[in-house]
């Protein structure tokens, strides 16, 4: 420390000499000349041309020369160990960052391909969703024209249950007017009798016209009024069990329909919860992925950051160090010139402080 003191004072003086190369100390005059280049050199040349002005010991220099390189030798060391403490503090950081960037990668990695995952469900459930909403559409348009189809049939049956009965009740009036006919009546009377009568009455006219058959024609007409009516009269039977079946059918149909319908509904409703769980799934990857993505940039610029202050930390060791080695060579060389040519180092120390 007391050297450090006065190379401080040191800096603030200096000293004007004029060196004489005598021949016999020529060699000793060259090599602290090449010190003088330096700024440590010139500044112990300084403090010892200063000391021995002061009439200090010998001693007294050599321990001060002891206490430079010494302390130079622990700030080497103390240095050293920074270092070291600095680097493996660089290297846990630095792979800390490693760890970090590769989590960040492998999420974002895996994160993308859940999102193209559930963006391809998401699709195919829309479309489903879409068909079964079609097929739904359909049923009921099936199920209204089955309904207005059994509407209009059922109309028809029942028009059919009055009419029947009243042409089967007509066919029972002619029955019994032509029952009571008189086979080969003349002629000119029956068609005065029929212009007569003329459109109003239709079965009298009838009658009347069937008065001109013969027996035998009469009775292939009364026979064939009496199939019409029996088959007018199981028509009606018929009619009525083919109402009930049509109705029973359509009933069939509707609850097929229905069943269809439930089916549909049920697997549109388990596609839209399966499409609500896969739309909150792919919300879920996207923010994993952009949050992987902001750690992943973090992790990369503090890797960055903290490589380029390892790198500062390593470059200014070195110079600290290559500093330092020259330093404590300048001291060594002086303390050698003392120690062996103490007698030039007088010589050119005395021209200095001349």
């Amino acid at each position: 420390m007391k050297a450090l003191l006065i190379l401080g004072l040191v800096i603030f003086t200096q000293a004007v000499f004029v060196k004489h190369a005598s021949e016999p100390h020529a060699a000793v005059f060259a090599q602290l000349e090449a010190l003088e280049d330096h700024p440590l050199g010139k500044k112990i040349l300084d403090t010892i041309a200063l000391q021995m002005k002061n009439k200090s010991p010998l001693s007294d220099i050599a321990k001060m020369l002891q206490d430079l390189r010494e302390n130079l030798v622990l700030q080497q060391q103390d240095a050293e160990l920074v270092h070291v403490a600095q680097e493996a503090d660089c290297e846990a950081e630095i792979y800390g960052y490693d760890r970090r960037i590769d989590f960040a990668s492998n999420e974002i990695t895996e994160a993308t391909i859940d999102i193209n995952k559930y963006t391809a469900d998401i699709e195919l459930l829309e479309t489903d969703i879409a068909n079964k909403e079609q097929q739904l559409e359909i049923l009921a348009n099936q199920e209204e024209q089955l309904r207005q189809k059994r509407a209009e049939d059922h109309a028809s049956f029942e028009e059919r249950q009055i009419t029947t009965p009243k042409v089967v009740e007509a066919l029972d009036v002619i029955a019994a007017k032509l029952s009571a006919i008189q086979p080969e009546a003349d002629a000119e009377a029956v068609l005065a009798e029929l212009e007569r009568v003329g459109g109003n009455n239709p079965i009298l006219a009838l009658v009347q016209l069937a008065s001109t058959f013969s027996a035998e024609k009469l009775q292939n007409v009364q026979d064939k009024i009496a199939e019409l009516r029996a088959s007018l009269e199981q028509s009606i039977i018929d009619d009525q069990e083919e109402e009930v079946q049509a109705q029973l059918n359509f009933e069939a149909q509707i609850v097929e329909i229905n069943e269809q319908r439930a089916a549909l509904q049920s697997e549109k409703a388990d596609s839209e919860t399966k499409l609500g769980q896969a739309q909150v799934q792919l919300a879920a990857a996207k923010k994993r992925k952009y949050d992987a993505g902001r750690e992943l940039d973090s992790a990369t610029r503090g890797k960055v950051a903290k490589e380029a202050e390892c790198d500062a930390w390593r470059t200014q060791y070195a110079r600290d160090t290559e500093q330092r080695t020259v330093e404590i060579g300048i001291i060594r060389q002086v303390e050698q010139i003392l120690a062996t040519k103490l007698e030039g180092a007088s010589s050119y120390i005395k021209g200095r402080i001349n």
